[in-house]
């Protein structure tokens, strides 16, 4: 419905590692901190040691359990107590159990308490009160070098990297290696969050420093983004293979070696190796990451499903996530999670297949199994644009009520969903409103530019013109990046598709809007495609400027910038050119050309339509003929195969040769077979060619069988009617019994009510010749009289309609000069020559003719 600009481009994402920077918290602050304070009675106590070594052995909450059992037999204030509790606290803290921490750290006395106090509100997720305290601190010159890099990450996360650096250069300074070592990770984050890779490879190059895997893991970054994929593949397969660095590093250097394999262009390996890392993964924090990452190769492998593993995953048959013995509540919500984002990955796959309804059918089962999903916008977000695409404007809204109701205080998206909802059941002036809120809301310059964009198209269709003009003057405001103009949402594009859709719904103001926008934007990317719809603007009017046509698609042609896809276009506006203004000769060059160029065209079938067509106008038959039948047998799924079939034989019959009508009489065999539209016009014309070759037997036979199907069209069966009884009349000349029944199969057309006066002219003429050749001359002139008394014939009448009502009058008055009765003869006449049509001067003609030649004046 949006024709793609009403999405809102989704957040830029920050590094994977950048986005990890909480979860490295701990890791960089928290190694062997505790062991100085140690007494000397500890450092013999097994339990102290068995905690200590469940520490470093990376299983946080068994320390914690012994330390604690320690910690409840310690003497109050003495130095073994603060030391338990302060192995406590960090192993609370490094099994994320923050709010555990903090508890502990309200009534037990914890060495360098701030900081635990500030990692712990980390970890229970009150990240504010973390940095305010962490700040204060700083402002106290109190701060240690462990707060000042948990401080550092905390501004890191928050997007404020130069308060980051300002924080971690008196650690640089200072004499502790080892904070040292973590603050030089740390700024090589920084330096990969700002997009500066160089540095980083130089200075994480040292043999101190290459020790390190999380080490490996930037510098792979780093050399991924400046395109050394073999490189970073080689580093990130080194840290795979090895066992050091943690569970969440390896997991990192699984989706990045993805990452990187996808933007060298190996999708279907990477999309392999993130098969296998989520196969292999029981939980991780990036499984989000690694399902947008397997979407992103999905895009690039087109015409391919999703993995088969993805179809156990989407149903919840993943083993390795339900072969739990007794799953806990947590295992249960890991499961439900990454299932979700299987469905995610399946509906989105749907709905670039054009399948909306599936798509929306995942997405509905995504949002009952897990409506705090971390992907849920992204779900929302798509399902809201599928149900716009179908028209289901109700469910829209109730979606994005739901979605207004989790955001709590608005977000661009809830807004953008509530605007389609209003936009899709016809309340432009209401989407207009929420689009605006939208773009007021918008957090990045993407969102805000297809906001504003919608904003006023909503607008210009609630004409709202004051509006319309002030959100295009917001628009031309955003500017227009190189991201803006492949979206089409800048202030131009939007002048350009109201001129498009005006020049759509053949508007006069289409023409003016569009040279409006050349002459505003002559350089615009798009400018063919506004010369092209100008050119075919011109077309549609009445009384087309030719010139100015060619002009345009000159224009058009010559433009630098033309897609392939506007080259078409403007050739196609051409050949509409040519064809109106009759210029068949050139049509066809053009046409052949056009074929030639573009061979795999999706217009190929009517442009080759076009070009036969103009062979036929010319009567070049046989050209015609075989460029129908090349469309026919080439193009058989398209709507002009039956068409041109059709006219194959048509082009066939007229070459006036006996083989020449038994192709025709083939080809339309082949159309009445395949039972479509044209069925039943292609065994009427079988007849006719029959009939034209003397073989009337077959061609009643054809007749008889056409009117015996029960929904044959009212027009049709009159046409059959009356070619039947043409035939019965020619069989009439050796066998005069035929005559009666032709007269009869006449009379049956006459006695329908409201006849229309082609048909009642055209039987009534027919019915008069069967039965003069029957030797009935009075019922003849009969019939003759009832189609003159019929109709007066004072306006213009239609072609066909004069041509039989002439004849009838015409043969009527034959009929009464060979009855001789001149008087009556010459009343028909004039009777004639006061009616409107082409015939009526010969009328009044032969009226007088027959008064002069009889004597029939009466002296008036």
């Amino acid at each position: 419905m949006f024709s793609g600009k009403g999405r809102i481009a989704r957040a830029d994402c920050p590094s994977m590692l950048a986005s990890m920077c909480s979860r490295f918290c701990a890791l960089f602050a928290t190694l062997a901190l505790t062991a100085p304070l140690a007494a000397i009675d500890l450092e013999d106590d097994p339990g102290y040691l068995s905690a200590r070594q469940a520490l470093q052995d990376g299983l946080p909450a068994v320390a914690a359990v012994k330390a604690e059992r320690l910690l409840r037999a310690a003497t109050s204030g003495s130095i073994q107590r603060q030391t338990l509790a302060a192995l406590v606290v960090e192993a609370k803290v490094r099994a994320g159990d923050g709010r555990g921490a903090l508890d502990l750290l309200r009534v037990e006395k914890v060495p360098n308490a701030d900081f635990w106090e500030a990692q712990a509100r980390v970890y229970a997720g009150d990240l504010e009160a973390a940095e305010e305290q962490l700040a204060r601190r700083l402002a106290e010159n109190a701060a240690t070098s462990q707060e000042r890099l948990l401080y550092a990450q905390l501004c890191c996360r928050s997007g404020h990297l130069a308060e980051a650096r300002a924080v971690l250069a008196p650690v640089m300074k200072g004499q502790d290696t080892d904070a040292i070592h973590r603050a030089r990770l740390l700024l090589a984050e920084l330096d990969l969050r700002e997009g500066i890779t160089a540095p980083v490879i130089s200075a994480l190059a040292s043999p101190d420093m290459m020790a390190d895997p999380r080490t490996a893991l930037l510098r792979a970054q780093a050399l991924s983004r400046e395109g050394r994929h073999a490189e970073a593949q080689t580093l990130l397969r080194g840290l795979l293979a090895g066992s050091g660095g943690g569970e969440e590093l390896h997991h990192s250097a699984a989706v990045l070696l993805a990452e990187s394999l996808r933007d060298e262009g190996q999708p279907a390996e990477a999309a392999a190796g993130l098969v296998q890392f989520l196969e292999n993964t029981a939980a991780s924090g990036l499984w989000q990451r690694a399902f947008d990452v397997l979407w992103s190769c999905q895009q690039a492998l087109p015409g391919q499903p999703p993995p088969d593993e993805a179809v156990r995953w989407a149903a919840g048959l993943n083993p390795l996530k339900t072969a739990l013995p007794a799953p806990t509540p947590t295992d249960l919500q890991s499961h439900r999670l990454f299932q979700s984002h299987a469905l995610l990955l399946f509906a989105r796959w749907l709905a670039a297949e054009k399948r909306p309804v599936e798509a929306l059918g995942l997405l509905e089962a995504f949002l009952q199994l897990t409506p705090e999903h971390p992907s849920l916008d992204d779900a929302m977000s798509l399902a809201a644009d599928l149900y716009g695409r179908i028209g289901a404007a109700q469910r829209l809204e109730t979606l994005a009520a739901l979605w207004q109701n989790r955001a709590r205080g608005g977000s661009a998206r809830v807004e953008f969903a509530s605007a389609q909802a209003a936009y899709s059941r016809g309340d432009h002036r209401r989407a207009m409103q929420l689009f605006e809120t939208a773009a007021s809301l918008a957090t990045s310059l993407s969102s805000r530019r297809s906001a504003l964009y919608n904003a006023a198209l909503s607008a210009w269709r609630a004409a709202e013109q004051a509006t319309y003009q002030t959100l295009v003057a917001q628009l031309a405001a955003t500017g227009s990046d190189t991201e803006a103009a492949d979206r089409r949402i800048t202030a131009a594009d939007l002048e350009l598709d109201r001129a498009l859709e005006l020049a759509g719904q053949e508007s006069a103001e289409a023409k003016t809007a569009l040279e409006a926008f050349l002459k505003k934007n002559g350089n615009h990317p798009r400018a063919p495609e506004a010369q092209a719809a100008l050119a075919e603007a011109i077309l549609g009017m009445p009384q087309p400027d030719f010139a100015a046509v060619e002009r345009a698609l000159t224009a058009a042609e010559t433009a630098a910038d033309a897609t392939e896809r506007q080259k078409q276009r403007i050739a196609l506006a051409r050949l509409w050119s040519l064809e109106r203004q009759n210029r068949l000769k050139d049509l066809t060059t053009a046409g052949m050309d056009f074929l030639n160029r573009w061979p795999s065209s999706s217009q190929t079938a009517l442009v080759r339509m076009k070009v036969a067509d103009a062979y036929y106008r010319q009567e070049n038959f046989a050209a015609a003929r075989t460029e129908y039948e090349i469309v026919a047998h080439e193009h058989s799924s398209s709507p002009f195969a039956d068409t041109a079939l059709y006219f194959a034989g048509m082009a066939s019959l007229s070459m006036l040769s006996d083989e020449g009508r038994e192709t025709a009489i083939n080809l339309w065999q082949q159309l009445a077979e395949r039972g479509g539209p044209l069925a039943i016009s292609a065994r009427q014309q079988q007849a006719q060619a029959k009939r034209r070759a003397g073989q009337e037997e077959e061609a009643l036979k054809l007749l008889d069988s056409l009117l015996q199907e029960k929904e044959l069209p009212r027009q049709i069966r009159r046409s059959l009617l009356c070619e039947k009884a043409e035939i019965l009349m020619l069989l009439g000349k050796s066998s005069p019994s035929q005559l009666q029944t032709a007269a009869s199969t006449l009379r049956v057309l006459l006695q329908e009510s409201e006849l229309p006066l082609l048909w009642r002219a055209r039987a009534g003429y027919t019915l008069a010749v069967a039965l003069r050749s029957a030797g009935k001359p009075s019922e003849a002139l009969e019939a003759c009289y009832d189609v003159v008394q019929s109709a007066s014939l004072t306006t213009a009448a239609d072609p066909a309609e004069a041509l039989w009502y002439y004849r009838a009058g015409f043969f009527g008055i034959e009929l009464l000069e060979d009855m001789k009765q001149w008087e009556p003869a010459a009343r028909l006449a004039e009777k004639l020559a006061t009616t409107a049509g082409e015939r009526a001067p010969e009328a009044r003609q032969r009226a007088t003719k027959i008064r002069l030649e009889h004597f029939l004046w009466d002296g008036k």
